[in-house]
């Protein structure tokens, strides 16, 4: 199979584990449930967040592809790839402490191991620390973004609509940030990712039709 046709797939195949990440991704707190349902909920806490985990290096392969397909000599698009890598790493540290070190510590809460205040505390430093890194991942997926429609721009390699929606999309999310208007919490983040979802989709269909193109 040619390698524009494996990187779009790859990256449409990221996407997608990332929209199913948050779509199943529980909300609230484990309060008044039954021992089984707690289990269950932290199952799919578990299940959710290693799909997301999972389908980052898939969607790094995509990005590698698509750089080699639109890169000009001045490497912006090559930039654009090491910011993404940057957020990927990012988005897996966010992933793992909400989906490696939250289940622990709620099984902690539920023993009852030590007071509820200082499960609290470390629930909030835990969940601060998720923020951090997700807010990074964020900005590093609209900087590389805005790098790889500028290529695309220039080049014309790609559809110029992809450029333009990759423009749109990541400057209104940058500016909502900035302004507090949007935040890192599941709502906010599902809003996100389904922005930049969409463009790395639209991205990867193209990409797929570049197959019998030479790069």
């Amino acid at each position: 199979m040619n390698d524009n046709r494996l990187g779009g797939l790859a990256l449409i195949l990221g996407a997608i584990s990332g929209i199913v990440t948050l779509t199943f991704h529980p909300s609230g707190a484990a309060h008044h449930v039954t021992p089984a349902q707690f289990e269950f909920l932290i199952a799919v806490i578990v299940g959710v967040h290693a799909l997301a985990i999972t389908g980052l290096p898939v969607s790094f392969a995509g990005a590698l592809a698509l750089t080699r397909r639109i890169d000009s000599p001045m490497h912006l698009a090559v930039l654009g790839l090491i910011i993404y890598g940057l957020g990927t790493v990012a988005v897996m540290a966010a992933a793992t402490m909400s989906g490696l070190v939250t289940p622990n510590i709620l099984r902690e809460i539920v023993g009852r191991t030590a007071s509820a205040d200082q499960w609290r505390t470390l629930m909030s430093y835990t969940h601060s620390i998720n923020q951090a890194f997700a807010r990074i991942g964020a900005v590093a997926f609209c900087a590389a973004i805005l790098l790889w429609s500028g290529e695309i721009w220039k080049k014309r390699t790609l559809p110029l609509s992809l450029a333009a929606y990759g423009f749109i999309s990541s400057i209104v999310i940058l500016i909502a940030l900035i302004a507090g208007q949007l935040d890192l919490e599941l709502h906010g983040f599902r809003v996100i990712t389904l922005a930049q979802a969409i463009w790395f989709v639209i991205a990867g269909v193209s990409l797929s039709r570049c197959a019998n193109r030479t790069a």
